[in-house]
């Protein structure tokens, strides 16, 4: 009897154990399901590549400058922030350009600068009549490092390409973040937008290193955001009353018409109403510089940075007007001054190096550019003055490598190309430097250095009838440069941009 008891319990407690497991399987199962449908439901809602290009790819125009000759300069791309057409992109893209045309839709359209901030190289500009869907904004931040990003621009404005990665790093900085990404991207992209699962603008990819195609990096969305503020923001801290307030406007829309002569005149008028402003004396420096006065100019910019000796961009103008009237000690000394406000400030660092290279100061030239190459991997120029100034001394090993490094950024370039001409005939490998004018050839067929050279070798090699052919073609194109062709035939030319600022 008492042996069926104990039986009957373990049947019995066995069918309790058996009903808590069933219950806790089927609460399992049931939790299962509902993370499932939640997941698919995120799923459902996010957007996939193809939406994500097509909804960001409305927003993205290629950029191309011109010099005052009409001379192609550069391509880049930009991002469509409103309704007007205003559009951003990076500073470097339109740096140098006397016009800048957009190209969107099959349509053309000029711009003009609006905003400008040097420092963080990115800048605004006007497209009157251009009708696209403005960008949709991120906030930075709220990405993360693993986002999968999505990268859209024009590199060598032959159309948008698309690529995906991931945020593999940020990068602390005054004001956001860096933001190191994995999508690819190439010479041309510099401009375009860096966008999230969402089609929002996050950044503004710069630059690259072409080395594994794994440093990549974008401006921060804030800095987007902020750039009408930076623009006045000076402004705004001093103005403190409305007659200054005027003074601004009207210099503005003097500027905006090149009216030098007038911006002067109310200049003048503003510093004398308000001496303790800093925006008039630059605003006043900087109609002098534009109109040709170069020492009146440096007179208004000493008298800004001694309100605001804490201003590195002031500085680096004060640089430069100390450059252009051969004042290369004053110069050099303003660099300095603005790399020490600011040790990140990269055009002051290459305005440096300029000027070391210049007085045949190379390894402080090397070190400058070094700076630069610290703050921008991918800086092309800056490397040409380091492979340059490693040459002159007498370390060629260090000098092809500068150059071989400015390759892999840019091997689209004629002036590293005939760079690396130079440095090959300097260590006698004579068919690589052959190869390397050629290619500068390729890539610039009226590269007035690389015929130069090209005419002095064949020369020198007793091929004087091909010597002459390149000859030929260099009179056509730099008839100066033609001139002082048989002066000397061990002479080897070097780009503008490795031996002038």
């Amino acid at each position: 009897m008492p042996e069926s008891r104990y039986s009957a319990t373990l049947v019995n407690g066995d069918k309790r154990r058996g009903r808590v497991v069933a219950a806790r399987l089927a609460f399992s199962w049931l939790f299962s399901l509902l993370t499932f449908m939640l997941i698919s439901a995120s799923r459902a809602d996010a957007k996939t590549p193809v939406e994500i290009f097509k909804e960001a790819s409305r927003s993205i125009i290629v950029i191309k400058t011109y010099d005052d000759k009409g001379k192609l300069l550069s391509s880049g791309s930009g991002v469509v922030l409103n309704d007007d057409g205003d559009s951003v992109t990076n500073f470097h893209v339109i740096e140098r350009a006397a016009k800048i045309v957009v190209h969107y839709d099959k349509k053309e359209y000029t711009a003009t600068p609006r905003y400008v901030d040097r420092i963080r190289d990115v800048c605004s500009i006007k497209v009157p009549g251009l009708k696209a869907v403005p960008v949709t904004l991120a906030k930075n931040s709220q990405i993360e490092i693993g986002t999968t990003v999505y990268a859209i621009g024009s590199p060598m404005a032959v159309g948008l390409t698309f690529s995906n990665g991931m945020v593999s790093s940020l990068r602390e900085t005054s004001g956001g973040h860096y933001i190191q990404f994995t999508a690819p991207i190439s010479p041309g992209s510099s401009g375009g937008g860096l966008f999230d699962e969402e089609a929002r603008l996050i950044g503004i990819p710069t630059y690259f290193i072409n080395q594994g195609q794994l440093l990549n990096f974008a401006l921060p969305v804030e800095w987007v955001v902020d750039l009408p503020r930076r623009h006045g923001a000076q402004v705004t801290a001093e103005i403190g009353v409305k007659r200054d307030d005027l003074y601004q406007q009207q210099t503005l829309a003097m500027e905006e018409k090149e009216d030098w002569l007038s911006q002067i005149q109310l200049g003048e008028r503003w510093t004398k109403e308000f001496p303790s402003s800093v925006r008039a004396w630059e605003l006043l420096g900087s109609a002098y510089a534009n109109n040709g006065e170069f020492n009146k100019a440096i007179v208004a910019y000493r008298q800004a940075v001694t309100i605001n000796p804490d201003s590195a961009q002031y500085w680096l103008e004060l640089g430069l007007l100390f450059g252009k009237t051969g004042q290369r000690a004053e110069q050099a000394d303003a660099y300095r001054a603005s790399v020490h406000i600011n040790p990140d400030y990269a055009g002051s660092w290459y305005n440096l190096a300029v000027v070391y290279r210049d007085a045949s100061q190379f390894k402080q030239a090397i070190d400058a550019s070094k700076q630069v190459i610290r703050i921008n991997p991918a800086h092309v120029p800056a490397l040409l003055i380091q492979g340059y100034a490693y040459g002159k001394l007498g370390q060629q090993v260090r000098e092809i490598d500068a150059y071989l490094q400015a390759l892999r950024i840019d091997e689209f370039s004629s002036d590293v190309y005939v760079c690396l001409g130079v440095a090959y005939s300097n260590v006698h490998r004579e068919g690589d430097e052959v190869k390397a004018y050629e290619q500068a050839l390729q890539v610039k067929p009226d590269d007035a250095a690389a015929l130069f050279n090209l005419g002095h070798y064949y020369q020198e090699h007793g091929n004087k009838e091909k010597g002459m052919e390149y000859y030929s073609r260099l009179k056509s194109v730099d008839p100066a440069m033609a001139a002082i062709f048989f002066d000397d035939l061990t002479y080897r030319a070097y780009p503008s941009t490795v031996k002038q600022l």
